[in-house]
């Protein structure tokens, strides 16, 4: 899902600075068939329309990526942990342009790796409990061709439901590679690692 280029690290997950990542609600019963409910949800919509006998072009693909696959996704915190501690120092507007950045970016590789899509299958794993209160679900692509062989949705509960804040492409997070890219080359609305 266009980490192959990501760093070999790990995000914190959530709520690892103080303000600055998202808090998981209360448990329920089982969080782990929860998150993976909604993955599935999400991935099910997304092979549905990449199964469509026509083709979609490449704007009805960022147009579906954009309305429909993007609310499993949480950017505002992949922007929190991009940013690291400067996000306290950052102002609502730079907020805002670097969580847009890196949707943009994110959905934007994702689209074209989509392009390449040749009836993959997805095989879901067992979930894995994580660092308060997150859920990671393995998912293994059949007959992957340019894909990843194995994804993990790093997820925690929100307010709004399950959300997406890491993905992990052979064990390699698209975070940690977004982080580093910011601190080699900050630009407006991508400060720095500090937020310079």
């Amino acid at each position: 899902v266009g980490v192959a280029q990501a760093q070999p690290a790990y995000g914190p997950g959530p709520g690892a600075y103080p303000g600055a990542g998202p808090y998981p609600v209360a448990p329920r019963t089982n969080p782990g068939s929860e998150a993976s409910a909604t993955l599935r949800e999400g991935m099910d919509k997304l092979l549905k329309f990449l199964g469509q006998k026509e083709q979609p072009n490449k704007l009805q693909v960022a147009a579906f990526l954009d309305g429909t696959i993007a609310p499993y996704f949480d950017f505002d915190y992949m922007a929190k942990w991009v940013a690291g501690p400067g996000y306290a120092a950052m102002s609502n507007e730079q907020r805002e342009a670097m969580a847009a950045s890196l949707e943009a970016r994110f959905l934007g590789t994702l689209a074209s790796r989509l392009a390449k899509y040749k009836g993959q299958q997805v095989r879901f794993f067992r979930p894995r409990p994580g660092p308060r209160g997150a859920v990671s679900v393995q998912v293994g692509v059949l007959r992957p061709g340019g894909y990843p062989s194995k994804l993990e949705f790093r997820m925690y509960r929100s307010a709004d439901g399950w959300k997406v804040y890491d993905v992990m492409a052979n064990g390699r997070s698209a975070v940690a590679s977004y982080r580093q890219q910011s601190k080699r080359s900050p630009g407006p609305g991508r400060p720095g690692p500090y937020g310079g």
